[in-house]
């Protein structure tokens, strides 16, 4: 790609800094870098993997990038803590929750995961034991001790914490991504219990955020960013097949190896439905999602209490 310099007369750069490495996930933003749609909109993007987890807020005030992707939990998790987040766009909508192995017979409902070993990136912290006490206590068994959890930080390494029995199940997984992957490495009956279905507030969800001062400043250009991205979804949806045929180039599927090329097909047609026309969220469904967050002790009460929705989301750029 060229360089930014190179752009300047006619190109906007944006730098957009991804939340982990490349994947279907990401599937608007590759058809629309392929198929021209940033450039038809004088745009170019330049899609940053992160070489670690970073603090993407930082990297945007330092000037390393101008936007980032992030879940609509550590969105509102950030805005409770005081960081200057914006998030203005949601572009994927999927499914997940905790991952179980269902061969193993020892968990059938929710109530089962009760006292079990949970492995989640962010051990030994609270959200892995809020978000399974949640879903056990919505399948109607209220007395589970939350101590009771132990907790294994299996990174995002869901599949092998559960086949090495370091963990008895898994969060947070994204059904498309992790259901796959898990069968196509051995475990057959990879199974898991849904957010929505179980009291959980769904954050299955990407969303594109930025500091509130750089959206004031930008705003025009995130907008162009926001329906370019909408132009390449109608495109993922309509013609499907030009879309894996972008994705898997972008991936280099011909070099994996064939463990991986089946994940990487997999992965992708599971991908498919997941990306929704309406790029806004509401109001009432960060109230809510804070709500559980303080309610579960996974931000301060009282900031949790005084930050306003309007203070760290807007659909001013995602009608």
């Amino acid at each position: 790609s060229s360089s930014p310099e190179c752009n300047s007369n006619n190109l906007e750069t944006i730098r957009l800094g991804l939340e982990w490495f490349t994947n279907p996930d990401h599937l608007p933003l590759i058809v629309a870098q392929k198929h021209g749609i940033f450039t038809s909109f004088g745009l170019d993007v330049q899609l940053i993997e992160p070489s670690d987890h970073w603090e993407a807020e930082e990297e945007i005030l330092a000037g390393r990038l101008d936007v980032a992707v992030t879940e609509p939990l550590h969105l509102a998790q950030d805005a409770a803590r005081g960081k200057p987040v914006l998030g203005f766009s949601r572009f994927l909508h999927t499914d997940g929750g905790v991952l179980y192995d269902k061969g193993k017979g020892e968990i059938t409902r929710p109530a089962d995961m009760c006292g079990k070993t949970i492995s989640y990136p962010g051990s030994p912290g609270p959200g892995g034991p809020a978000i399974v006490n949640t879903m056990v206590k919505a399948d109607g068994k209220l007395d589970c001790d939350i101590s009771s959890y132990k907790k294994h930080n299996g990174s995002f390494f869901h599949t092998h914490a559960l086949q090495s029995n370091a963990a008895d199940v898994a969060t947070l997984i994204f059904w498309n991504f992790e259901i796959p992957e898990a069968k196509a490495k051995g475990m057959k009956d990879a199974a898991f219990f849904s957010l929505k279905e179980w009291g959980v507030p769904d954050f299955c969800q990407l969303v594109l955020m930025t500091t509130p001062s750089h959206f004031d400043k930008r705003k025009d250009v995130l907008r162009k960013l926001v329906l370019a991205m909408r132009r390449a979804t109608g495109i993922v949806h309509q013609q499907p097949d030009l879309a894996r045929e972008y994705y898997y180039q972008h991936v280099h599927k011909e070099d994996a190896s064939e463990t991986q090329q089946a994940v990487i097909d997999a992965t992708f047609t599971a991908t498919l439905p997941a990306f929704p026309n309406d790029n806004m969220m509401s109001t009432e469904y960060y109230e809510h999602l804070m709500g559980w967050l303080v309610e579960t002790d996974q931000v301060d009460g009282k900031a949790g209490e005084e930050v306003s929705v309007s203070s760290y989301w807007t659909n001013e750029i995602s009608w």
